[in-house]
Protein backbone atom coordinates (compact mmCIF):
# COMPACT_ATOMS: atom_id res chain seq x y z
CA UNK A 1 0.00 0.00 0.00
CA UNK A 2 0.84 3.31 -0.83
CA UNK A 3 2.36 5.96 1.57
CA UNK A 4 -0.54 8.29 0.70
CA UNK A 5 -3.12 5.34 0.76
CA UNK A 6 -2.16 4.74 4.35
CA UNK A 7 -2.69 8.55 4.92
CA UNK A 8 -5.96 8.36 3.51
CA UNK A 9 -7.32 5.44 5.19
CA UNK A 10 -5.79 6.10 8.71
CA UNK A 11 -8.03 9.84 8.21
CA UNK A 12 -11.22 8.16 7.59
CA UNK A 13 -10.89 6.20 10.34
CA UNK A 14 -9.62 9.22 12.52
CA UNK A 15 -13.10 10.88 11.30
CA UNK A 16 -15.37 8.06 10.59
CA UNK A 17 -17.68 9.34 13.57
CA UNK A 18 -18.94 11.59 12.16
CA UNK A 19 -21.48 11.29 10.41
CA UNK A 20 -20.81 14.45 7.57
CA UNK A 21 -17.35 12.97 7.13
CA UNK A 22 -18.84 9.48 6.66
CA UNK A 23 -21.11 10.91 3.92
CA UNK A 24 -18.40 12.47 1.93
CA UNK A 25 -16.13 8.97 2.95
CA UNK A 26 -18.65 7.28 0.62
CA UNK A 27 -19.24 10.41 -1.77
CA UNK A 28 -15.55 9.91 -2.23
CA UNK A 29 -15.56 5.99 -2.77
CA UNK A 30 -18.38 6.38 -4.90
CA UNK A 31 -16.69 9.12 -6.72
CA UNK A 32 -13.19 7.03 -7.42
CA UNK A 33 -15.78 4.67 -9.08
CA UNK A 34 -16.87 7.57 -11.47
CA UNK A 35 -13.43 8.38 -12.42
CA UNK A 36 -13.78 5.23 -14.88
CA UNK A 37 -16.79 6.87 -16.48
CA UNK A 38 -16.45 10.63 -15.59
CA UNK A 39 -12.41 11.72 -15.87
CA UNK A 40 -13.88 15.36 -14.59
CA UNK A 41 -14.75 13.74 -11.20
CA UNK A 42 -10.97 12.07 -10.89
CA UNK A 43 -10.19 12.37 -6.95
CA UNK A 44 -7.14 14.32 -6.42
CA UNK A 45 -7.08 15.92 -3.46
CA UNK A 46 -6.20 19.86 -2.22
CA UNK A 47 -4.00 19.16 0.62
CA UNK A 48 -0.91 16.85 0.31
CA UNK A 49 -3.74 13.88 -0.40
CA UNK A 50 -5.27 14.08 3.09
CA UNK A 51 -8.44 16.08 2.42
CA UNK A 52 -11.60 14.58 1.88
CA UNK A 53 -12.96 16.42 -1.34
CA UNK A 54 -11.47 16.67 -4.82
CA UNK A 55 -10.50 19.66 -6.50
CA UNK A 56 -12.83 18.84 -9.39
CA UNK A 57 -16.09 18.42 -7.61
CA UNK A 58 -14.89 21.45 -5.73
CA UNK A 59 -14.97 23.24 -8.77
CA UNK A 60 -18.31 22.02 -10.31
CA UNK A 61 -19.71 23.31 -6.69
CA UNK A 62 -18.17 26.64 -7.20
CA UNK A 63 -19.25 26.93 -10.64
CA UNK A 64 -23.08 26.25 -9.86
CA UNK A 65 -22.63 23.20 -11.59
CA UNK A 66 -23.71 21.51 -13.59
CA UNK A 67 -23.37 18.16 -11.85
CA UNK A 68 -22.73 15.13 -13.93
CA UNK A 69 -25.73 13.23 -15.30
CA UNK A 70 -23.21 9.91 -13.97
CA UNK A 71 -22.65 11.19 -10.64
CA UNK A 72 -24.13 8.99 -7.72
CA UNK A 73 -27.51 10.21 -5.96
CA UNK A 74 -25.26 10.50 -2.73
CA UNK A 75 -22.81 12.40 -4.43
CA UNK A 76 -25.21 14.54 -6.38
CA UNK A 77 -27.46 15.23 -3.34
CA UNK A 78 -24.19 16.59 -1.80
CA UNK A 79 -23.39 18.85 -4.56
CA UNK A 80 -27.22 19.80 -4.48
CA UNK A 81 -27.25 20.93 -0.75
CA UNK A 82 -23.86 22.48 -0.95
CA UNK A 83 -24.82 24.76 -4.44
CA UNK A 84 -27.69 25.58 -2.58
CA UNK A 85 -25.85 26.84 0.24
CA UNK A 86 -23.88 29.56 -1.73
CA UNK A 87 -27.01 30.52 -3.62
CA UNK A 88 -28.07 31.51 -0.09
CA UNK A 89 -24.19 32.97 1.10
CA UNK A 90 -24.97 35.27 -2.24
CA UNK A 91 -28.07 37.04 -1.18
CA UNK A 92 -27.04 37.17 2.34
CA UNK A 93 -23.80 39.43 0.69
CA UNK A 94 -26.12 41.62 -1.99
CA UNK A 95 -28.27 42.28 0.80
CA UNK A 96 -25.89 43.15 3.14
CA UNK A 97 -24.69 45.64 0.06
CA UNK A 98 -20.52 45.70 2.19
CA UNK A 99 -17.54 46.68 -0.27
CA UNK A 100 -14.73 44.59 0.04
CA UNK A 101 -16.13 41.10 0.96
CA UNK A 102 -14.53 38.09 -0.91
CA UNK A 103 -17.43 35.75 -2.03
CA UNK A 104 -15.04 33.32 -2.70
CA UNK A 105 -13.50 33.31 0.74
CA UNK A 106 -16.85 33.55 2.63
CA UNK A 107 -17.21 29.95 -0.02
CA UNK A 108 -14.08 28.67 0.89
CA UNK A 109 -14.56 28.92 4.97
CA UNK A 110 -18.35 27.02 4.68
CA UNK A 111 -17.22 24.78 2.23
CA UNK A 112 -14.90 23.53 4.35
CA UNK A 113 -17.16 23.96 8.11
CA UNK A 114 -20.14 22.26 6.23
CA UNK A 115 -17.78 18.98 7.28
CA UNK A 116 -17.02 20.12 10.54
CA UNK A 117 -19.88 21.04 12.08
CA UNK A 118 -23.92 20.74 11.59
CA UNK A 119 -24.89 23.93 10.99
CA UNK A 120 -28.71 23.30 10.91
CA UNK A 121 -28.50 24.38 14.46
CA UNK A 122 -28.12 28.13 14.21
CA UNK A 123 -31.24 28.50 12.64
CA UNK A 124 -33.16 30.71 9.57
CA UNK A 125 -30.72 33.60 10.02
CA UNK A 126 -27.69 31.75 9.94
CA UNK A 127 -26.27 32.73 6.58
CA UNK A 128 -26.70 36.52 7.41
CA UNK A 129 -25.11 35.87 10.44
CA UNK A 130 -22.46 33.69 9.02
CA UNK A 131 -21.78 36.24 6.06
CA UNK A 132 -21.48 39.44 9.09
CA UNK A 133 -18.31 37.48 10.27
CA UNK A 134 -16.66 38.65 7.47
CA UNK A 135 -17.46 42.12 7.06
CA UNK A 136 -14.79 44.24 8.13
CA UNK A 137 -12.28 41.75 8.55
CA UNK A 138 -8.68 43.23 7.43
CA UNK A 139 -7.31 39.30 7.27
CA UNK A 140 -8.08 35.78 8.20
CA UNK A 141 -6.99 35.54 11.45
CA UNK A 142 -9.90 38.18 12.59
CA UNK A 143 -12.38 36.06 10.27
CA UNK A 144 -11.49 32.86 12.43
CA UNK A 145 -12.03 34.91 15.58
CA UNK A 146 -15.95 36.01 14.40
CA UNK A 147 -16.61 32.51 13.18
CA UNK A 148 -15.11 30.72 16.51
CA UNK A 149 -17.33 33.08 18.77
CA UNK A 150 -20.18 32.51 16.51
CA UNK A 151 -19.83 29.19 16.05
CA UNK A 152 -18.39 28.07 19.64
CA UNK A 153 -15.67 26.44 17.96
CA UNK A 154 -12.15 26.49 17.09
CA UNK A 155 -10.10 25.83 14.08
CA UNK A 156 -7.04 23.31 13.60
CA UNK A 157 -4.15 24.26 11.74
CA UNK A 158 -4.74 22.05 9.35
CA UNK A 159 -8.32 23.34 8.76
CA UNK A 160 -6.97 26.53 8.30
CA UNK A 161 -4.69 25.24 5.47
CA UNK A 162 -7.67 23.32 3.76
CA UNK A 163 -9.56 26.15 3.96
CA UNK A 164 -6.86 28.65 2.44
CA UNK A 165 -5.59 26.08 -0.09
CA UNK A 166 -9.11 25.52 -1.60
CA UNK A 167 -9.58 29.56 -1.53
CA UNK A 168 -6.32 29.88 -3.63
CA UNK A 169 -7.21 26.70 -5.80
CA UNK A 170 -10.98 28.33 -6.80
CA UNK A 171 -9.65 31.95 -6.38
CA UNK A 172 -6.27 32.11 -8.49
CA UNK A 173 -6.19 28.06 -10.18
CA UNK A 174 -2.81 27.29 -8.24
CA UNK A 175 -1.01 26.93 -4.52
CA UNK A 176 0.95 29.45 -3.67
CA UNK A 177 4.64 29.22 -4.77
CA UNK A 178 8.20 31.35 -4.11
CA UNK A 179 8.87 29.85 -7.84
CA UNK A 180 8.32 30.89 -11.07
CA UNK A 181 6.94 28.14 -13.50
CA UNK A 182 8.56 28.41 -17.09
CA UNK A 183 10.75 30.69 -17.82
CA UNK A 184 10.96 34.50 -16.97
CA UNK A 185 11.72 35.92 -19.70
CA UNK A 186 14.45 38.46 -21.42
CA UNK A 187 13.86 41.49 -19.27
CA UNK A 188 14.80 40.12 -15.66
CA UNK A 189 18.50 40.72 -17.81
CA UNK A 190 17.01 44.14 -18.29
CA UNK A 191 18.93 46.21 -14.97
CA UNK A 192 15.70 48.68 -14.31
CA UNK A 193 13.04 45.21 -14.12
CA UNK A 194 15.97 43.63 -11.84
CA UNK A 195 16.13 46.27 -9.81
CA UNK A 196 12.03 45.81 -9.36
CA UNK A 197 11.91 42.35 -9.43
CA UNK A 198 15.08 43.15 -6.35
CA UNK A 199 12.50 44.89 -4.02
CA UNK A 200 8.95 42.81 -5.17
CA UNK A 201 9.99 39.31 -4.01
CA UNK A 202 11.67 40.03 -1.22
CA UNK A 203 8.06 40.12 -0.07
CA UNK A 204 6.59 37.02 -1.25
CA UNK A 205 5.28 35.08 1.77
CA UNK A 206 3.56 38.23 3.12
CA UNK A 207 0.16 37.30 3.38
CA UNK A 208 -3.06 39.89 2.45
CA UNK A 209 -4.23 42.46 4.85
CA UNK A 210 -6.84 44.33 3.34
CA UNK A 211 -5.41 48.43 3.39
CA UNK A 212 -2.09 47.23 3.84
CA UNK A 213 0.78 49.24 2.24
CA UNK A 214 3.98 48.50 3.52
CA UNK A 215 6.63 45.38 5.30
CA UNK A 216 5.07 46.12 8.81
CA UNK A 217 1.61 45.87 8.00
CA UNK A 218 1.86 43.59 5.35
CA UNK A 219 0.28 44.16 2.16
CA UNK A 220 -3.39 44.60 -0.30
CA UNK A 221 -2.48 44.62 -3.94
CA UNK A 222 -2.42 48.17 -4.59
CA UNK A 223 -0.09 48.39 -1.69
CA UNK A 224 2.39 46.22 -2.62
CA UNK A 225 2.33 47.47 -6.43
CA UNK A 226 2.64 51.31 -5.01
CA UNK A 227 5.57 50.34 -2.63
CA UNK A 228 7.76 48.02 -4.61
CA UNK A 229 7.32 50.77 -7.64
CA UNK A 230 8.24 53.56 -5.34
CA UNK A 231 10.80 51.98 -2.36
CA UNK A 232 12.98 49.91 -5.75
CA UNK A 233 13.57 53.49 -7.28
CA UNK A 234 11.81 52.79 -10.70
CA UNK A 235 8.84 54.71 -10.52
CA UNK A 236 7.25 57.20 -7.67
CA UNK A 237 3.85 55.83 -6.89
CA UNK A 238 2.46 56.99 -4.10
CA UNK A 239 0.17 54.75 -1.94
CA UNK A 240 -3.56 54.57 -4.00
CA UNK A 241 -5.83 52.10 -5.17
CA UNK A 242 -5.71 50.12 -8.05
CA UNK A 243 -8.07 51.84 -10.24
CA UNK A 244 -6.37 55.16 -9.18
CA UNK A 245 -2.59 52.65 -10.78
CA UNK A 246 -4.72 52.12 -13.71
CA UNK A 247 -5.49 55.57 -14.48
CA UNK A 248 -1.87 56.57 -14.40
CA UNK A 249 -0.85 54.07 -16.74
CA UNK A 250 -0.54 54.14 -20.56
CA UNK A 251 -2.46 51.06 -21.92
CA UNK A 252 -0.46 48.53 -23.53
CA UNK A 253 -1.49 45.93 -26.56
CA UNK A 254 -1.30 42.11 -24.90
CA UNK A 255 1.21 41.52 -27.96
CA UNK A 256 3.49 44.59 -26.88
CA UNK A 257 3.46 43.50 -22.72
CA UNK A 258 6.80 43.43 -21.45
CA UNK A 259 7.66 42.40 -17.82
CA UNK A 260 7.58 45.39 -15.66
CA UNK A 261 4.67 46.60 -16.64
CA UNK A 262 1.23 46.31 -14.93
CA UNK A 263 -1.83 44.06 -15.20
CA UNK A 264 -5.36 44.89 -14.32
CA UNK A 265 -8.25 42.50 -13.60
CA UNK A 266 -11.89 43.78 -13.14
CA UNK A 267 -14.75 42.30 -10.93
CA UNK A 268 -12.74 40.45 -8.40
CA UNK A 269 -14.66 41.24 -5.70
CA UNK A 270 -18.03 43.87 -5.04
CA UNK A 271 -16.40 47.52 -6.21
CA UNK A 272 -18.06 50.63 -7.97
CA UNK A 273 -14.87 50.84 -9.91
CA UNK A 274 -14.30 48.79 -12.89
CA UNK A 275 -10.51 47.86 -11.43
CA UNK A 276 -10.52 45.88 -8.36
CA UNK A 277 -7.19 43.87 -8.44
CA UNK A 278 -3.38 44.84 -9.98
CA UNK A 279 -0.16 42.45 -10.46
CA UNK A 280 3.69 42.94 -11.88
CA UNK A 281 3.84 41.30 -14.97
CA UNK A 282 7.09 39.20 -15.18
CA UNK A 283 7.15 37.95 -18.34
CA UNK A 284 6.47 34.16 -20.03
CA UNK A 285 2.21 34.94 -18.95
CA UNK A 286 2.76 35.05 -15.28
CA UNK A 287 2.53 37.45 -12.72
CA UNK A 288 4.08 38.54 -9.26
CA UNK A 289 1.13 40.02 -7.24
CA UNK A 290 -0.61 40.22 -3.53
CA UNK A 291 -2.74 37.31 -3.56
CA UNK A 292 -3.00 35.18 -0.67
CA UNK A 293 -0.08 35.10 0.40
CA UNK A 294 2.50 37.07 -2.09
CA UNK A 295 3.47 34.76 -4.83
CA UNK A 296 3.41 34.21 -8.38
CA UNK A 297 0.28 33.36 -10.64
CA UNK A 298 -0.21 31.98 -13.71
CA UNK A 299 -2.26 34.25 -16.19
CA UNK A 300 -3.26 31.55 -18.34
CA UNK A 301 -5.73 30.25 -15.45
CA UNK A 302 -9.42 30.33 -16.25
CA UNK A 303 -9.90 32.91 -13.43
CA UNK A 304 -7.66 35.35 -14.53
CA UNK A 305 -9.05 34.57 -18.03
CA UNK A 306 -12.56 35.76 -16.53
CA UNK A 307 -11.17 38.93 -15.07
CA UNK A 308 -8.91 40.64 -17.15
CA UNK A 309 -9.07 44.05 -17.60
CA UNK A 310 -5.79 45.66 -19.25
CA UNK A 311 -2.29 45.81 -19.73
CA UNK A 312 -0.90 49.14 -18.47
CA UNK A 313 2.61 50.66 -18.05
CA UNK A 314 3.61 53.98 -15.82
Amino acid sequence: MSATAVILAKKALDLAHDKRVRTLFASTVVGIVVVILLPLLTIVSIVNGEAGYSREIAKIVFDGGPIPSGASEELTDYMEEMIEAFDQIEIAIEEMDAEGIDEIKVKSFFYVLYFMKDLSEFGEEFYEDYVDCFDGCEDDETIYSALEDYLSMAFTGQQKEEIRSLYLYIRYGYTVTDKMIGIPGEAFNDETFAQLMSEATKYIGFPYVWGGSSPETSFDCSGFVCWVYTHSGVHNLPRTSAQAIYNKCIPVPKNEVKPGDLVFFTGTYQSSNPVTHVGIYVGDNQMLHCGDPIGYANLGSSYWIKHFYAYGRL
